[in-house]
């Protein structure tokens, strides 16, 4: 996204304003989170049109942690169970959608193995802050391809993923890379 800069002020002032979200006000339940890891939501953001730019990836595994809000990404090519897998930071309790690619053999024995609760709700709702981020990283997506005319969200995910993590959410007054303890942790626990 670092190509910006050569574009001229009216056209990304006008690519924002096409790409601006309606707002919505209404009433929302809050989420109770005591401690960092405490609860990770994770769902799929299906990308699967711009698949052959991409190297046939059609997804992007998205991971919050509910506390700090620090957001992890990875491509990802189908839905199997073998899709999380985490070096160090692991979560106490995981909330995801009811797919198939977390309901399993082989993500039910990763849960296990490293002592996961993981559940489901029975509601529209299902893990919104996942959904939520994955809105805003949608968003940031199609602004690029707008821009620039080009549909391959590999390259600039990473950048997108690290520009969220560095800016200030409006729901906790920090960056989620300030409430964790350091970068260098934050990344030990990214998604292989």
């Amino acid at each position: 996204m670092s190509s910006s800069s050569k574009h001229t002020t009216e056209k990304i002032q006008l690519v924002n304003e096409l790409h601006k979200p309606a707002r919505k006000n209404y009433t929302r339940r809050r989420t109770i989170i005591k401690r960092l890891d405490d609860l990770w939501q994770s769902d799929l953001a299906e990308m699967g049109n711009y698949a052959k730019d991409n190297r046939q990836y059609k997804y992007i595994l998205v991971v919050i942690d509910c506390f700090s809000k620090f957001l992890w990404t990875k491509p990802i090519k189908n839905r199997t169970g073998n899709i999380l897998h985490t070096n160090k930071r692991v979560p106490r309790n995981l909330q995801t959608d009811q797919g198939t690619e977390y309901y399993n053999r082989t993500f039910n024995n990763l849960m296990k193995k490293y002592n996961i609760n993981h559940y489901s709700t029975y509601s529209v709702k299902k893990a919104s802050m996942a959904e939520r981020v994955i809105r805003t990283i949608k968003s940031k997506l199609y602004k690029y391809f707008s821009l620039n005319g080009a549909y391959n969200w590999l390259a600039v995910l990473p950048e997108i993923t690290d520009n969220y993590n560095e800016s200030r959410h409006s729901t906790i007054g920090y960056k989620p890379i300030d409430v964790t303890k350091s970068k260098k942790e934050c990344n030990e626990g990214s998604l292989e």
